[in-house]
């Protein structure tokens, strides 16, 4: 392959932002003159994305037409884009300026040069809220070695990056990994802040949450403990910061119960009902702060109200859940802004409890296909299914399954079907059925059978 000098990349990068920048024409040229970089930002953080786009478009196109393509103020600028181009769901126009962003830096600069973390970090994020946290994990370290060979191990900076990089690894199943980010990120917050400052609350949040995916559940408690503390001691038990631990507290108790419930192969392993009326209890205290602390945000309510009501829907008192989504639904009718959070969380089926099914249940007893996976394929079933407005599932069915029927396969998959539990759909504030819903499984089979088919 034949390498290319860093000014005929430049004439590259340049043909690239022409051919994808596409400014308004209403957009007269007296005007783009007083677009800064205040009203990129200043659009960005009221949630006005589309004013923001256009904004950062016609700032790339005046450093284009001015002749700057060189420099690493445009590189800036395609950043700029791309962080709005995400933020709108434009994954791939984001991908591209972010690329185009780093190589203007590494052709004006270097492969360690600090502003490349800027753009290595939203290629991460692109992956990542694209579903591919396989394909953020080389952006994202690069991106923490370049600043810290810049700002040192220590770097306060780098918070952001192991935080995306923390849930990169919890979604790819990588809990060790994401468990070693999330310490990097609590010694730097420690290293940074008192031991006992407000700052560590949301990294502590933060590493309960990825206990939990390991079921640590009495470190992950630890964990929101030690937030619960330092929040009661900086600002009181009325404090409105404590409302975000507590419902982690509630959860925590509530997920280790139906971990364990879905577990028991035997009345004795049964969880004690102990641990679902302490997480009652900290749902409900959640609730009392959202009524009475001062300067509570309304996404705290939403949030209290929605964890209750998933609660009480999980736990079969569903006419107090729907009490608790009825009031969510009222608060998330009040202006524009908060009916796009209503449309989210209240307007479609939310999966509540989903147990796995064991897939491996038509395989040889000892048979561990992980240890000879030559010698396996991948079948697939599709079932569907009714949420009711109860959150419970009905019209369970096979659809599809290949590469032919298992009767086993089949029973395992419904039997974990029946104890699903979602969050009902509302129309109106009113819990309504929802039909035509699909899940699909993948299962181990001999290749031989594959072969056969």
């Amino acid at each position: 392959m034949q390498a290319h000098s860093p000014q005929f990349k430049l004439r590259l990068i340049a043909g690239a932002i022409f051919a994808l920048l596409v400014v308004p024409a209403l957009y007269a040229q007296e005007e783009a003159s007083d677009v800064t970089r205040e009203n990129y930002q200043n659009a960005l953080a009221s949630g006005l994305y589309e004013e923001a786009e256009v904004a950062a478009k016609v700032r790339l196109d005046q450093a284009i037409r001015a002749g700057r393509v060189k420099e690493l103020s445009t590189a800036e600028l395609l950043n700029d884009l791309a962080d709005v181009q995400r933020l709108t769901g434009n994954s791939d126009s984001a991908l591209q300026n972010y690329a185009l962003a780093v190589e203007i830096i590494e052709a004006q600069r270097d492969m360690l040069n600090l502003a490349l973390t800027g753009p290595l970090l939203g290629i991460g994020k692109t992956y990542l809220e694209s579903g591919r946290p396989d394909l953020a994990l080389d952006y994202l370290n690069r991106a923490l070695h370049v600043r810290s060979v810049n700002e040192g191990p220590h770097s306060i900076e780098q918070a952001e990056t192991l935080e995306v990089l923390a849930d990169a690894y919890r979604n790819l199943g990588k809990i060790d990994e994401a468990t070693d980010a999330a310490d990097r990120l609590y010694l730097l917050y420690v290293h940074k802040y008192s031991p006992n400052g407000l700052e560590l609350v949301p990294v502590l949040l933060k590493q309960g949450h990825i206990l939990g995916d390991v079921g640590d559940w009495r470190q992950q408690r630890n964990a929101y403990v030690d937030a619960i503390q330092i929040v009661e001691r900086a600002e009181g038990d009325d404090s409105a910061n404590l409302i975000r631990p507590l419902l982690s507290m509630g959860n925590s108790h509530m997920r280790e119960y139906f971990d364990a419930f879905f577990k028991a192969e035997s009345e004795e392993e049964l969880p004690s009902e102990k641990l679902l009326v302490e997480a009652e209890t900290y749902f409900e205290t959640a609730l009392e702060l959202t009524k009475d602390a001062s300067e509570v945000d309304w996404r705290m309510s939403q949030d209290t109200l929605l964890a209750l009501g998933d609660f009480y829907t999980v736990t079969e008192e569903q006419s107090r859940g729907r009490v608790m989504y009825r009031t969510a639904w009222d608060l998330l009718s009040a202006d524009e802004e908060k009916l796009v959070e209503r449309e989210r969380h209240l307007e479609h089926i939310q999966p509540l409890l989903q147990p796995e099914p064991d897939l491996t249940v038509a395989l040889p007893a000892g048979i561990n296909p992980t240890d000879s996976p030559s010698t396996y394929a991948t079948g697939h079933i599709i079932s569907q299914f009714t949420v009711t407005r109860r959150g419970k599932l009905r019209d369970i069915g096979l659809l599809e399954i290949s590469p032919e029927r298992s009767e086993k396969i089949e029973i395992e998959v419904k039997r974990a079907m029946t104890r699903f539990v979602y969050r009902p759909r509302f129309e109106r504030g009113t819990a309504v059925d929802t039909s035509g819903q699909f899940i699909r499984y993948e299962f181990p089979v001999p290749k031989a059978l594959t072969a056969a088919d």
